[in-house]
């Protein structure tokens, strides 16, 4: 505790402050051939109308010298209603290179778990979230308030990182029906919702400057809409060729998975002596290929495990812990960006297939984004 408190009262704190906004706004036009754009989505920010706002992200970075940062975000959004939504996503500060090499972040922040949780809406890879995210973290995804510890330590051609947060899960408003029921029988329910921990560890391995592996393993407990707990883990890996190695330009191929895997425990609100658990499962499979500059074309494949037998609430009305139905998806994505001087932006069409229990659906969308401003702090 000491060392700590003489890194505060000897840093110099205020030699250098720099304030970035950054704005993206991000917009969709579709089509599909499901009963309703619910059924292809799942996240707040999926196309749910033949047009539709994704978001209008306003943020602001905060960088002191090398030992202080911080965030600030909102989106603003049209939901499945044609209503304007505000959300606040992130507000936190960074405490970097503290004693041990820790970072240390304090606030409200979009927690580091599995390959896309961490990422805004302008740095998806897909018009859509990954079914992992939507369906297992919840419609906005899995964003707490607490605090994050994160390590790091590098090598010659390795490194080794680990993230854990300790803090309250954010539940957000159902952006159609107002607040969400505690004791709704279906996904709400089975979504983190009280106090979370979570950790997140990365090995990465350069074997030469042109050849990448990153993997990730993933782990979240915490409490849920049944008063009982949610039991998450997962596992993701990536490798990355580029044709320029460290050099910026030339082609790039990225291939990847990522399994998940969640417990639920449920509890009947009615009656507390009738209690389960229920286990659910994804996979994903995924590959990028930048043929030429400012052109990437993608492809990604996955599974989602349905509501399994025996999950019910309660005999006679069947309601399962968790309401999400087995499902595959195949999408295929092409994407083109613009550097425009001070900003930039991108079109991204994109091609997706669902097989859902009684529906096939096939969707089109052609995305647009705009992007101003300088990296954000993460």
């Amino acid at each position: 505790m000491k060392t700590l408190l003489s890194f505060f009262l000897t840093a110099p704190l205020w030699s250098e402050v720099q304030l970035d906004p950054t704005l993206h706004i991000n917009g969709v036009i579709g089509a599909t051939s499901a009963s309703s754009f619910e059924e292809v989505g799942g996240h707040a920010h999926d196309p749910n109308d033949n047009f539709a706002l994704q978001g209008i992200d306003l943020g602001l970075s905060l960088r002191v010298d090398d030992w202080l940062a911080g965030f600030i975000n909102a989106n603003v959004f049209t939901d499945s209603q044609h209503e304007l939504d505000v959300e606040l996503e992130e507000a936190f500060l960074r405490f970097q290179e503290l004693p041990g090499g820790f970072d240390l972040r304090v606030g409200r922040f979009m927690n580091r778990l599995g390959r896309q949780n961490n990422k805004h809406l302008h740095s998806w890879d897909y018009v859509n979230s990954d079914l992992f995210t939507s369906q297992f973290l919840g419609e906005e995804g899995l964003t707490s308030e607490g605090v994050e510890l994160t390590w790091l330590t590098e090598f010659d051609q390795t490194f080794f990182a680990i993230s854990s947060s300790y803090g309250q899960a954010v539940t957000h408003e159902d952006h159609d029906e107002g607040p969400a029921d505690p004791h709704d029988h279906g996904s709400e329910s089975a979504y983190f919702s009280d106090d979370l921990i979570t950790a997140r560890a990365i090995f990465g391995y350069n074997h030469t400057d042109f050849h990448r592996h990153r993997l990730g393993l993933n782990g979240a407990w915490g409490d849920n809409g049944y008063n009982r707990n949610t039991d998450l883990y997962s596992l993701d890996y990536t490798y990355t060729w580029r044709e320029n190695g460290v050099e910026s330009g030339g082609r790039e191929l990225s291939l990847g998975m990522e399994l998940a895997y969640r417990d639920v425990a449920w509890q009947h609100p009615d009656n507390a002596a009738n209690i389960g658990n229920a286990s659910q499962s994804t996979f994903a499979a995924f590959a990028s290929y930048c043929f030429a500059e400012n052109w990437t074309t993608a492809i990604r494949y996955e599974h989602l495990q349905g509501r399994e037998a025996g999950a019910e609430l309660h005999l006679g009305d069947i309601e399962y812990a968790f309401d999400s139905e087995e499902r595959y998806r195949l999408s295929l994505a092409l994407t083109h960006n613009f550097n425009l001087g001070d900003h930039d932006s991108f079109l991204r069409l994109q091609y997706s297939h669902d097989e859902i229990p009684g529906e096939s659906a096939d969707s089109i969308f052609l995305q647009f984004g705009l992007n101003f401003g300088h990296g954000e702090v993460r």
